[in-house]
């Protein structure tokens, strides 16, 4: 609320006629007209004895409130917009900058306007032919976020933004600040770093990091995949379990995902329905790849990491080293977990562990 809508609300409250206000204050009834039309403003002697007429504080007559709540941040987008269409780009951005004045401690309020304005700037074609009268402003604003908003994930977001902006704009130190104030686990902090890099034409470090968040997502993914066919084996539809565990393998093999990855969903739905013939198929398939080598170096999705030596070995020779190690462990499981319980007493089966169980 602006300062001349409090006026008329607690006036209003308090069952007060304009006039009784001047007469009370020693002041004229058009003058508290204008206040309450937002044309002038109160004295600065008079407001302590304003707020006790009207049974508020200074504090609230004033406006001074640092946060707004997110329906009152939403009423202010929604207000801006409507001046968008009626009156123009300029009118939009002005009340942008009136808000921001009014309340220069909000970060969500400043993060909102800062992507409003932008956002109105672009969809108009300013923001491409005339970016420079615009950009200090906006970044200026991103830039009070970061320094006022106690929202993580707000201060998150402009450090984002600026981060990306600073990288368009070639000033890569800045960029880099900004990048390296977002928290590890930000979903998009790696990619930023890689656009970084590229920029900086530093190739072979931005493929790395590349390489690295296309595992990460991989893994999600197959996570993912794991839980939704599970979900379909519980709503007993054997069919969607299947497509599932065979998008699984297909996306393990298609890139290149190490070892036996694209054997884990259909062995895990060979196991939960208790597939005798193609578990053993499975696991049979699983203990060859674990004493095969394993040839990750050649991936062309993995270049940069599985071509670098890791503790003085190539990766290929240390992943053959881990595999060796997995295998164990993965004998025991199958022997004791209650999962494979099924398989036990079959001749093909034991004949199988006994063979790599040396």
């Amino acid at each position: 609320m602006t300062v001349a809508e409090v006026i008329r609300k607690k006036r209003k409250e308090q069952g007060l006629t304009q006039e009784q206000v001047a007469q009370r204050l020693g002041v004229s009834a058009p003058a508290v007209n204008k206040w309450e039309r937002g044309s002038s403003y109160p004295d600065i002697t008079i407001l302590p004895a304003l707020a006790r007429l009207l049974n508020t504080d200074v504090n609230t007559l004033l406006c001074f409130q640092e946060e707004l709540t997110d329906n009152e941040i939403a009423e202010i987008c929604n207000k801006i917009a409507a001046i968008m269409d009626e009156q123009g780009t300029e009118a939009a951005i002005a009340e942008a900058e009136r808000n921001v004045r009014e309340y220069p401690n909000c970060g969500k309020l400043l993060h909102m306007m800062a992507s409003m304005v932008q956002g109105v700037l672009i969809m108009s074609g300013v923001w491409s032919t005339d970016k420079e009268k615009y950009k200090e402003k906006i970044y200026s604003w991103y830039e009070r976020v970061i320094k006022c908003s106690g929202d993580e994930q707000v201060k998150n977001s402009a450090a984002h933004m600026l981060a990306s902006e600073y990288i368009q704009e070639k000033e890569y130190e800045k960029a880099e600040k900004m990048i390296d104030s977002l928290p590890k686990q930000q979903a998009d902090k790696r990619m930023l770093s890689a656009r970084l890099l590229l920029a900086q034409e530093k190739y072979a470090e931005a493929a790395e990091l590349m390489e690295r968040k296309l595992i990460d997502v991989l893994n999600d993914l197959g996570v993912v995949l794991s839980m939704l066919m599970e979900t379909a084996l519980k709503e007993n539809d054997t069919d969607r379990a299947e497509k599932i565990a065979s998008a699984g393998e297909q996306t393990a093999l298609l890139y290149d995902q190490w070892g036996y990855s694209s054997l884990i969903l259909p062995m895990e739905l060979a196991l939960q329905k208790k597939d005798v013939e193609k578990s053993i198929e499975y696991i049979r398939e699983m203990f060859r790849m674990l004493t095969a080598p394993q040839h990750m170096s050649e991936s062309v999705l993995y270049c940069h990491i599985y071509g670098k030596e890791k503790s003085g070995r190539k990766y290929d020779e240390a992943m053959e080293t881990y595999a060796k190690k997995v295998l164990p462990g993965l004998l025991a499981e199958i022997k004791t977990e209650e999962g494979y319980a099924f398989l036990r007493g079959n001749e093909e089966f034991e004949e199988l562990i006994r063979e790599y169980d040396k």
